[in-house]
Formats: structure tokens, sequence, C-alpha cells
């Protein structure tokens, strides 16, 4: 049963999950170089350093180095030294996620739905870099000036520090009740653009009542949400908000949730539309007749219903949900809504080793299971409908087990591609296929999910005999190389055209180098150019609607006429292209 109890602990290890990949520095998510040795890592330690923008070490800060699978159980933690060192010691070969707390202090800030999130292992060092934050703090008085005591106030980030909409808003919100003089300070706040509210519910679960929960938020100065002020904020600045408290009623939204699961309760979130950031969280308990929000002002709204059930997993929950429902709050109450819970999709395989028999592949390091990631990738929406952050969260990758079996739960209906990560040098991704007849590429078509499919017999083949490329270019005239330059490799054997799985690209840096890990033995075709928007990243080159953009990079690379012919397990370090300027 979904007890409040167990509300809360979902809540926390959202939070914690979250907070671990804002707080990782991010690193190419490609395999990393291993030791060519047989022997398989039996145990060790993480070490690394934290520091401030100046580069100076931080002591005091806590460590917390968490296993990615999170059936992994407890994570462990250290503190830094005088000098900002650490090591966590004791760790079994895995994928970590490494996460800093300093009070006031934020991690440069990563994106959750970033393409480039870091994972550590056994031996790695790893460089955290913090800043003080930002401090938003004012004063919330009524129409009469007196104070407001004890009313909730809180900052949602509505663009970060670059310009970009956050993806998920459980990474840039903070909630604090002001004192017996009205006084509120937010601190620790990534740099960037805030909406400022006092009142209305908290958009976290809290079962803890406040007597301002069912007025309709007041946004700084003295507005509703469409006229409220933009707060800017830069790190380590101090920047004063007050608020003059309107006091206004809010609406209620109220209804049913009629559940399919074997639970009793069920938690609704209430989303306005456009943004990440949910309005309020509302439970339905047992005995009870339903759900209700409070002080919810006029607006769009997306709301959905989520019941959790056991599952074969031992820390992760099977969800069920409702069907997003758009409704519009305009001067008075919304009642009656019914929501219906159901079944969330899966997807479950197993990954395959395929040694190679080349002499100068042998003892060579295996990639191991523990050491592994399977995420999905889904399409690009202006208008996602998906607003529980949570849901993500469990959904986003899973790990193997000893076997190599893996199975994403709680997918939500839509279209998805698997995303396989893997860390050994030698080793490439060959395939991603089904079983069934006919069998599919599941590499290079989307795979849909309805609700309560539990998709079967995946199969992830990755290959010994990976080659690497080092290589820089050169500028024909002049010393600088032309910035936002890409390399595109491309088949060059014609069986392989359509094997997406063989088409790649990387940028070139200020310097003129680049490079390509995990590459298939075999032959290249190379291209250099401008990167173009639609096929910038590997992840975006071998989307199946890249197919057209893959076929004019392969016709552009077939008049350059620039080949490459890797061999396996081929480290090759001198490879040169020129910049036509």
């Amino acid at each position: 049963m979904l007890s409040k109890r167990n509300l809360g602990a979902l809540a926390a290890f959202v939070i914690l999950v979250v907070c671990a990949c804002v707080s990782a520095q991010t690193q190419p998510q490609v395999s990393t170089p291993a030791s060519s040795s047989t022997e398989e890592p039996t145990g060790g330690s993480i070490t690394g350093s934290v520091v401030n923008e100046s580069g100076q070490p931080l002591a005091g800060v806590m460590l917390f180095v968490r296993n990615v699978n999170p059936t992994a159980g407890a994570g462990r933690s250290a503190t830094t030294d005088s000098e900002g060192s650490f090591r966590v010691k004791n760790l079994d070969p895995a994928l970590y996620y490494v996460t800093a707390y300093f009070p006031a202090y934020v991690s440069q800030p990563v994106d959750p739905g970033a393409t480039t999130t870091s994972y550590y292992r056994v031996g790695d060092s790893v460089r955290i870099e913090m800043v003080r934050g930002a401090v938003i703090t004012g004063t919330v008085t009524n129409s009469a000036g007196e104070p407001v005591i004890g009313v909730r106030v809180r900052a949602a980030m509505i663009r970060n520090a670059k310009g970009e909409a956050p993806r998920f808003g459980i990474t840039a919100y903070l909630e604090r009740t002001t004192d017996d003089r009205g006084i509120y300070r937010l601190f620790g706040l990534p740099a960037g653009t805030y909406l400022v509210s006092a009142g209305g519910s908290a958009s976290a679960p809290n079962f803890v009542l406040n007597p301002y929960d069912t007025d309709a938020p007041t946004y700084a100065p003295s507005a509703t949400r469409d006229s409220a002020a933009e707060v800017t904020v830069r790190a380590a600045e101090e920047t004063g908000v007050d608020i003059r408290y309107r006091g206004e009623s809010g609406h209620s939204v109220s209804g049913s949730v009629k559940m399919t699961g074997t639970t009793t309760n069920a938690s609704i979130t209430l989303t306005p539309v456009g943004s990440v950031i949910a309005m309020a969280n509302a439970a339905q308990m047992p005995a009870s007749r339903g759900f209700v929000f409070n002080g919810i002002p006029d607006g769009e709204y997306d709301i959905v219903a989520q019941e959790m059930r056991s599952s074969a997993s031992p820390t992760l929950p099977d969800l069920l949900m409702s069907e997003p429902r758009r409704i519009t709050v305009k001067g008075a109450d919304v009642t009656g809504l019914d929501l219906v819970t159901r079944p969330l999709g899966s997807i479950s395989g197993r990954i395959v080793l395929e040694p190679s028999k080349a002499s100068e592949c042998q003892r060579k390091r295996q990639p191991l299971f523990a050491e592994m990631l399977v995420s999905v990738q889904r399409p690009e929406k202006k208008d996602d409908k998906e607003t529980v952050t949570y849901l993500r969260i469990l959904t986003s990758s899973t790990s193997p087990d000893a076997n190599g079996n893996f199975t994403l739960r709680n997918l939500m209906p839509n279209r998805y591609l698997l995303d396989p990560r893997f860390y050994a040098r030698y080793w490439y991704l060959n395939s991603i296929g089904t079983g069934v007849t006919p069998k599919i590429d599941a590499a290079a078509n989307w795979t849909t999910v309805k609700a309560g499919d539990q998709l079967a017999n995946f199969t992830i083949t990755l290959a010994g005999g990976a080659a690497s490329i080092r290589g820089r270019v050169t500028a024909e005239k002049g010393p600088d190389v032309p910035a936002g330059l890409g390399v595109y490799l491309v088949p060059g054997e014609r069986e392989k055209v359509a094997d997406v799985l063989r088409y790649f690209v990387a940028s070139v840096a200020a310097d003129g180098t680049f490079a390509f890990n995990n590459l298939p033995p075999g032959r290249y075709l190379s291209l250099l150019q401008t990167l173009a928007a639609d096929t910038s990243t590997l992840a975006k080159l071998r989307l199946p609607e890249a197919d057209d953009a893959r076929t004019k990079l392969l016709r552009a690379a077939e008049a350059q006429k620039t080949n490459v012919e890797l061999k396996p397990c081929q480290n090759l370090t001198d490879f040169q292209l020129a910049a036509k300027q």
C-alpha cells in the first residue's frame, strides 16, 4: 500500500537521483580506455578533489558515491580533507554517480536531460568544481504593509545561465518559509532566471498544513503568474525581491482516481502547461472519496495520476499511470475529474559479447556487465505531456544483471531507441535487434511501446576488435582552424551503408584535435565540414529521422574520397585532415 511514508520515500529517492546527476561533472559519453589486461578488477576506490570557482580546495565537503544501479543498495559517503581531497574505498566494479554537497554552494550545473552525464568506475579520479550559489531574499507583506509570517516562498527557474529552459523542474526549485518578520532567504541557487512566489500549495509532496495553501500564489512583486517579474541572479550574488501578498483565494480541482493495480491509494500531479515544475501534488488516500487541489489560480494544466505496486525489482516499483489530461481553470472550481490508471510498458533483453578472433585483439579486457547501462532515447517533442519528473528518472536507464539480462520498466506509451553504454576500449556496438520474426533492426528503427506492453527478446551485441582514431585538422591558410567543424565517418563498404551503427561524428577542438573511440574495424570515408544541427551528435546522427542527412553525408564523403582502413584493435594516432578556407 502506498502510504504517506512511501510517498515521502519516493520523493527523497527522486531528489537523490536528480542531485547525483546534477553534481557529477560532465564528460563525453563514450567508452573510456581500459587496461589491455585480461584481469578483471575485484574492487577498489574512487578518489578525487573538490575545488571552488578559483580552483582552491574546499575542505569539509560531503561526497556521496552511489551505484547507478539502484538495486545495489545504499551508497557510500566521504568528506574532503584540508586539501579538498577524498577517497571512497571498498567499491565493487560498477558505474557510480558522485554527488557533492556543501552549504550555500552548487556544483557546476548539469541538466539531467543533457546528453553528457558522467559515470565513474573503480580507479577513476573525480574533480568537482563548486561555485557559491546565488541568493534571493526579501520580505513578504500584506496590503497594510504588515509582515506575512510562515508563508512558503519559492523560486522556480525558468531559464538557466545559458538562457535555456530547464528540462527537469526539481533541479531548479527551492522553497523556504518566512520568519516572524516576514523575511525569507533562498540561498544556494544556480545562476539563472527565476519566478518568485509566495503562498499556494508546495510543488513537492508535503503533508504539513500551511494556512496559506488555499490561496492562489502571489508572484513578485504582487502579480499573477502571467504578469510576474522575472528575477535574474548570478553566482555568489544576492538579489532582493519583496512581495506584496495579494491574499486571493484560489480555486479547487477535484476528482477521483480509478485504480487498476493492487494498491489502495494514488498520487496526483498538477502541472501548468509549458512548465516542468508541478504546481501541486495531492494524494488519494484509503477510504477517501477522491483527491482535491486547493489554491489553484486560473490557467491551463496537465493532470496525471500515478500508483505504485511491488515489482520484481527489489527497490524500483512498477508504476501505473493515467493518461495526462489537460484542464482549464477559469474563474471557477473544476470538479468531477475521473482518472484511470493503467500499467506502463517495459522492454527486456540481453547483452551478448562476441570476442574477436584476431591475434592482435587477444588478452584485451572485456567489458563488464556491472559497468554497463541500457538507456532509451525518445523523439523530441515540443509539447511533451510526460510531466512527472520521477517517471523519467525511474525509466531513464537500467543495469544488466550478471548474465547480461536487462529490463527497462515504467515506459510511457511512446517510441524508443535502445542506447547501450559500456566501457571497454577494444569493443564496439555491433547490433541491436529482436529475436522475433521478422527480425527488426532496433538500432535503425523506433520501437513502439503501448500501455501495458512487455516487449522482450531484444539482443544487444557487443563485439571485440574495436579501433580508435586520434587526429588533427590543419588550416590551409594561417594557424587558426575554423570554429564549428566536425569530422564524420561513414561506411566505405557498400554492404554497410544501411547500418546506422557505422556512422560516427566527432567535433574538432579549438586546437584542431579530434578523436573517435570504439570503431568497428573496416573501411570508412571521412568528411570534414561544419557540424550540422541535425547531425552534430552521435545520437542525432543515428536517429531514424536522420536517414536523408546520412545519405547526404555519404555522398559528400564519396566525392571527397578520403579513405581510412582500420584493422581490428588498431589505434590510429596520426590521422591528418586539412580545412579549406
